[in-house]
C-alpha cells in the first residue's frame, strides 16, 4: 500500500498529529499520531518533595542572613555576660589605713577570675602591677634582682612582706585612740557610725562591755535623749 499526505500539516518543521493517508484505491482514512509525552500518573500528582532534600546552591542572601543571625547571637551572649568588678585602686603606702581595703579589693578579683590566678606568681605579680610611689621602689630592686626572692612565687609571704613594711607602725594602739575619739554628728547617720565602729571594735581587744559603752558615749545628743524612753541596751549587738 502507498500512502501520501493529503493535506499541509508540516508546520515549523513538524507534522501536525491528525492527518490523512490515501490508499492504492483513493479511499482515505484519518490517522491520529499517539501522544509523544506519557500520561502523568495519578500518584505522582500527590508527590511532596522534603525542602531538605534540595540540592540547590546556598545564595548570597542565605548566607547573609546566617551571618547576621550570627553576630546577633555573639551580641546577646556579650550582653548575658557578668559585670566587671572595680579594680583595686593603686597604693602608694602613703596612707598605711587604705592597705586592708587595698588587699581586700585584689583578693575578690582573685575570686571573681580564678582561672586566672590559680598560680600564687600570677597573684604576686597581679598586686605589684597596682602598687606606686614608694611600695614600688621598695619591691624594684628584688624584682631586679637576678636571684628572684621567695615571695614573689608566694602569695603569703608577699602579703608578709608588704605589711611589714607599709602596715600601720601599732594597729591596736592607733585603732583604739581613734575609737575613743569617735563621735557621730547631728548630721550623721547612725549606720555609718556603727559600720566605722565596728571596723575598729575588729582591730581592739575590748570586751563586750567597754565595747558598748564607748558606742553609747559617742552617739549624737538627740539619740540618746531618746533613748531615755526605752530600756538601754546592755550590749554592742543590742545597742
Amino acid at each position: 500500500m502507498s500512502q501520501r499526505i493529503t493535506h499541509n500539516s508540516i508546520r515549523a518543521g513538524t507534522i501536525d498529529d491528525n492527518f490523512t493517508f490515501l490508499d492504492n484505491s483513493g479511499n482515505s482514512y484519518p490517522v491520529t499520531r499517539p501522544t509523544t509525552h506519557p500520561p502523568t500518573p495519578a500518584n505522582m500528582l500527590h508527590l511532596h518533595i522534603d525542602p531538605a532534600d534540595d540540592d540547590t546552591p546556598v545564595t548570597n542572601s542565605q548566607a547573609d542572613a546566617t551571618a547576621i543571625a550570627e553576630a546577633i547571637g555573639k551580641v546577646l551572649k556579650t550582653n548575658n555576660s557578668k559585670p566587671k568588678l572595680r579594680e583595686p585602686d593603686p597604693f602608694d603606702g602613703s596612707d598605711p589605713r587604705k592597705l586592708c581595703t587595698f588587699l581586700l579589693q585584689c583578693k575578690l578579683n582573685f575570686r571573681d577570675r580564678k582561672d586566672a590566678f590559680e598560680d600564687d606568681s600570677d597573684k604576686v605579680n597581679c598586686v605589684l602591677s597596682y602598687l606606686k610611689g614608694t611600695t614600688l621602689d621598695c619591691f624594684e630592686s628584688a624584682i631586679l634582682d637576678p636571684i628572684e626572692p621567695l615571695w614573689l612565687s608566694d602569695f603569703d609571704l608577699f602579703i608578709e612582706e608588704l605589711e611589714a613594711n607599709f602596715r600601720t607602725y601599732n594597729p591596736i594602739s592607733e585603732a583604739e585612740a581613734e575609737l575613743e575619739g569617735l563621735r557621730m554628728h547631728d548630721s550623721h547617720q547612725a549606720t555609718k557610725y556603727f559600720i566605722k565602729f565596728q571596723q575598729l571594735a575588729a582591730c581592739v581587744q575590748w570586751g563586750d562591755a567597754a565595747l558598748c559603752r564607748q558606742a553609747y558615749n559617742g552617739l549624737t545628743k538627740h539619740i540618746k535623749d531618746d533613748m531615755v524612753h526605752h530600756e538601754k541596751p546592755n550590749t554592742l549587738v543590742g545597742l
